[in-house]
């Protein structure tokens, strides 16, 4: 029965991606210029004038300890691949055990 079950589960678990990959259709996306809703979407405007980068100079200039930032510490990022692996030696190991 072990060996059933854990054949069971390496057959859902290889076939994952298969699954989640199932409603992805091959045509190209379309831009739409409307909502969900059916309204119309709104545009905003970006203020590139010469008063905003005088305002930016401005700020820029009343900070100067800001451009020494070197941004936090680094972390450990794992992905979903390496999480899968984990969760099936996991399992492997409770299961024969």
């Amino acid at each position: 029965m072990k060996s059933f079950t854990t054949v069971a589960l390496l057959i859902a678990l290889a076939c994952a991606p298969s699954i989640a990959q199932a409603g992805v259709t091959s045509g190209p996306a379309i831009a739409s210029s409307q909502d969900p809703s059916g309204t119309s979407a709104v545009s905003t405007l970006v203020d590139n004038s010469a008063s905003a980068t005088s305002s930016y100079a401005t700020r820029e200039a009343a900070a100067p300890q800001l451009a020494e930032f070197t941004g936090g510490s680094g972390g450990i990022y794992i992905g979903t691949g390496a999480l899968v692996v984990a969760l099936i030696v996991v399992v492997v190991v409770l299961i024969v055990r």
